[in-house]
Formats: structure tokens, C-alpha cells, sequence
């Protein structure tokens, strides 16, 4: 077993923890290397053999000096205690052969060496450094890598990259790039694998400031997973299933939404009380764009939101650094500029509803005061008819107003999505031969209307009861010029 996993499925049963994962890390880069191994144990590990031999020294030559441990050296009453416990860590990791036999042999620079009796050795030769290299190469630790060509020499790289080349047109800079940040959040996510549901959210919740990469990048993961064998245990293999099975999850619009259970309540909830952990699915970015965005609420509210659920990102991201592995902070900066510019030209479009509603619930009460005071004033009931008969009527005439408002206006955005939708696959163009973010330019230099909300929404569910509505909408705009296309509405309509 890996070092770093047996670390972290027996964290609660290692003495000095947090000494022996610093120690193990520290040494991981240092595995091929003898001398640089040594020399860490040596400066670090070997407080214990240092005391010692200054002890005798000043035994026989006066006067004695005083003994202190040197900076991060491990304190000389735990070293030996701190050695075993990286032993046991790094006993099945034959990539730190070179450590593994410093401790048994007790082999330090001070002339104290206490081997351990009981431990065979590993076997030591020429071929050794090769060797490790070869087992880091299976445990696919062999990264970063200053060439591209070095990733491709894997079957399932090159599957990938020929695969994918022709469409994303990248250059080789880019693709180094995605494969090294691909190979070291594997790295990470293995070290989770004891909990693949909450190992999930690391690939899920990916974060690069780039759509294009970040997909790219759980792709190669994705392969990684599927293909990765070596040193597993069948409870292991099987918790890799599970992480694979999850993470198809990811770009599914089914994941990528604010949960049911709070938009039922949107316009009367809590922000301070929300649990933004869990309403942002651990923080998955574009639900945060979501909540951040959402109509239900003002520009100072959707502030507030970013406010709390960054306040909430920063705590948890200190707390677990090994699941939030991503920096949020530049898309929080982006993301409080975007809801600036954009909250004053999406009130009309977005909040709008919110409003309407409010206004006509606030003239459905005044209207019924009215009755009140005609029905309370019965002897002057003619009177109180003749003066507020008019009244009534331009109250009556604001509701209907503003209850049909949106059909005077044209369509909503959602339905001009739908609207393209139809005319295009009418043209030929449909979403498997071209992409859904040239669809959004065109629709958003069409319209006007906000590219992100365009993009968002031309992840079309049929099956939902807001877009068999639109779709409803759409077919009568079709009914005179394009009965074909409106009979495709009205079946889709009615799936």
C-alpha cells in the first residue's frame, strides 16, 4: 500500500501524527536519492543518536556544552518513537527503500547506530534507483513532467489526447499542463479513496478559472481511475468503482443546480442560517454562480450571499485543506464584480417577478379595504361608490397590467433560447455537431441578453415543468409561418 494512504486510513493510530505525515512528505521527493535521504534523517530524524554522541563527547572533555535540538529537528525523547512510526507507514511502499533501510539499520552520521533486530532489510543494488522509479511510475507518481511526449508514452494518455486534440486545438503547453495538474489531483484523490462520496467533490467541484481545461483535466482523471490497478486491495478496487461512478457526475445539470428543498422556499429563506456547504454541494462554483445570481434576491442580499458562502469556503478550506484543494478567491473577486455590473440590467429581466408580485398583492389589499369601507359605511354606500368607482377600476387596471406585462414584453429568455433551439435544428445545427458556448454568442448578440444566464440555459430539461410551460409559449409563435416545427414543440411538450 502506498505510503500516503496508509497514512491517512490509519491517521487515528499513529502516534505523532502530524511529525510523521510532515516527515513521509518531506521525503517523498527525496525516494531515488540515497544521499539526500540520508541527509534528511540525519538533520531531522536523528536527535536521539546526535544527543548521545554529544553526551560522550563532553563526558570525557570538559566543560560540557548544552544540547538543543535544531529548527523542525524531531525532539531527542521521540525520535526513535517517530522512526518506528514511519516505518510502519512506509514498510509497504517499496518507493522508499532507501528510508525503510535507514531505520532498520539505524543508520545515522553520529557513530550511534541501533539497528533493529528484527526487520529484514531490502535489497540494495545498482538497480535500485531504477527500480523506484519504476514503482513510482506504476503508482503514477511520476509527475510533474517537463514534456508532453513523456505522458503520451502511456496508451490511455495518447488515447485521450488523440481524441480530443483535433477538437480543442490546444498546444502542447496546454496539454503538459492539463496532464500534470490532472496526475497530482489524482494523487490527492487516492488519498481520500477510503471515502469515495466525499472524494468525489475534489473532481467535481475542479476549479481553473477554464471550462476547457477543467473538463479536460477530469477526462484524464476519469481514465485514471477507470485503469489504475497497481498495489490495490479488492475493497480498494472496488471504492474505485464507486469514485468513477460518481463522478460522471460531473457537468450533469442534474448535479449542477440549487437543491429543490431551498428553492421551494427562495424568496422567504435565511441566508445567515443556510448551510452553504451543503447548498453549494461543497462548494461547486457554478452553484455558487447560481445562488449568487438567482432573481429571488437584491443586489445587497446576492452580495451577502458571496459574503457567507466565502467566509464559510475559507473555514472549511483551513479545516480540510486535503478536500478543498482549489483557491476560490479570484473567482469570489470575479463573481462580486459580475453581480455589480450585471444586477442593475437583469433587475427588469430577473427580479422583476418578484416585484410584480409584490405590487399586485399590495393593490389586491388596497382593493379590499375598499370593500371593506363600502360594506362598513352602508348608509353612504353611493356616495363611496360614485367617488371610488374609478379609483377602483385604475387598481384593477395596474393588476392586469402587471399580471400580463411579460406577454406585452415578448418572451422571456428562456423561452428565446427554445425559440433558437427549434429554428436551428430546423437548419441542421444541433448540439452534437457544433458547441453550446457559439450558441450563446450568437443568441446573446441577437438578444442582448446575458451570455452567462444564456449558456445556463441552453442545458435544456424537457422533463421540467418550467420548460414544458415555455415550450407551450414557443409552439404559438410557430403556429403561422412554421407549423412543422410547432408540431416538434408541442410532441416535445408533451413528453
Amino acid at each position: 500500500m502506498r505510503a500516503k494512504e496508509y497514512l491517512e486510513i490509519n491517521k487515528k493510530k499513529i502516534y505523532h501524527y502530524d511529525l510523521v505525515k510532515k516527515a513521509v512528505y518531506d521525503l517523498y521527493p527525496l525516494r531515488n536519492n540515497k544521499r539526500q535521504t540520508e541527509a534528511y534523517f540525519n538533520r531531522y530524524l536523528f536527535a536521539d543518536a546526535r544527543y548521545r554522541s554529544h553526551a560522550q563527547y563532553y563526558a570525557d572533555n570538559a566543560p560540557s556544552a548544552i544540547f538543543n535540538e535544531s529548527e523542525n529537528e524531531i525532539d531527542k525523547t521521540i525520535a526513535h518513537k517517530v522512526r518506528m512510526e514511519i516505518l510502519n507507514v512506509i514498510s509497504g511502499d517499496d518507493t522508499f527503500v532507501f528510508a525503510y533501510n535507514i531505520i532498520a539499520l539505524g543508520a545515522n552520521k553520529y557513530d550511534d547506530n541501533h539497528p533493529i533486530m528484527t526487520v529484514n532489510l531490502k535489497e540494495e543494488n545498482l538497480n535500485t534507483v531504477s527500480y523506484i522509479e519504476d514503482v513510482c511510475k506504476k503508482y503514477k507518481e511520476d509527475y510533474p513532467k517537463a514534456s508532453l511526449a513523456d505522458y503520451l508514452l502511456d496508451d490511455d494518455n495518447r488515447a485521450i489526447f488523440y481524441n480530443k486534440r483535433c477538437d480543442l486545438l490546444k498546444d502542447e503547453e496546454w496539454w503538459l499542463c492539463a496532464f500534470n495538474k490532472a496526475y497530482e489531483i489524482f494523487d490527492r484523490l487516492r488519498v481520500k479513496i477510503s471515502d469515495p462520496f466525499k472524494a468525489q467533490y475534489i473532481v467535481k467541484n475542479i476549479y481553473f478559472n477554464d471550462k476547457v481545461l477543467e473538463s479536460t483535466i477530469v477526462g484524464i482523471i476519469k481514465s485514471l481511475i477507470d485503469n489504475y490497478t497497481y498495489d490495490l486491495t479488492d475493497a480498494q478496487k472496488k471504492k474505485f468503482a464507486m469514485l468513477s461512478d460518481n463522478i460522471n457526475g460531473y457537468g450533469n445539470d442534474r448535479f449542477k443546480k440549487i437543491d429543490e428543498t431551498y428553492l421551494a422556499n427562495i424568496y422567504d429563506i435565511n441566508l445567515d442560517e443556510t448551510n452553504w456547504l451543503k447548498s453549494t454541494q461543497m462548494f461547486n462554483y457554478d452553484i455558487i454562480f447560481m445562488w449568487a445570481t438567482h432573481e429571488a434576491f437584491s443586489l445587497e442580499q446576492r452580495l451577502h450571499i458571496i459574503e457567507l458562502i466565502e467566509n464559510r469556503y475559507l473555514i472549511e478550506r483551513e479545516k480540510h485543506p486535503d478536500i478543498f484543494i482549489y483557491d476560490l478567491s479570484q473567482f469570489f473577486v470575479s463573481l462580486r464584480e459580475h453581480v455589480c455590473t450585471n444586477c442593475v440590467g437583469e433587475s427588469g429581466e430577473g427580479r422583476y417577478s418578484q416585484t410584480r408580485s409584490e405590487r399586485v398583492e399590495e393593490l389586491k389589499e388596497q382593493i379590499l379595504q375598499l370593500n371593506q369601507i363600502i360594506n362598513e359605511k352602508s348608509e353612504e354606500i353611493e356616495k363611496l361608490k360614485a367617488g371610488h368607482t374609478l379609483e377602483m377600476q385604475a387598481l384593477k387596471d395596474r393588476i392586469t397590467l402587471l399580471t400580463t406585462d411579460a406577454k406585452t414584453k415578448g418572451m422571456t429568455m428562456p423561452q428565446q433560447v427554445l425559440a433558437f433551439y427549434y429554428l436551428f435544428n430546423e437548419m441542421g445545427i444541433n448540439f452534437n455537431n457544433s458547441d453550446k458556448t457559439q450558441w450563446a454568442r450568437f443568441i446573446n448578440t441577437f438578444t442582448g441578453k446575458n451570455f452567462q444566464n444564456i449558456r445556463t440555459e441552453l442545458n435544456i430539461d424537457f422533463e421540467c415543468k418550467k420548460t414544458q410551460k415555455n415550450l407551450r409559449v414557443v409552439s404559438d409563435l410557430f403556429a403561422e409561418l412554421f407549423p412543422r416545427i410547432q408540431q416538434k414543440v408541442i410532441n416535445d411538450s408533451q413528453i
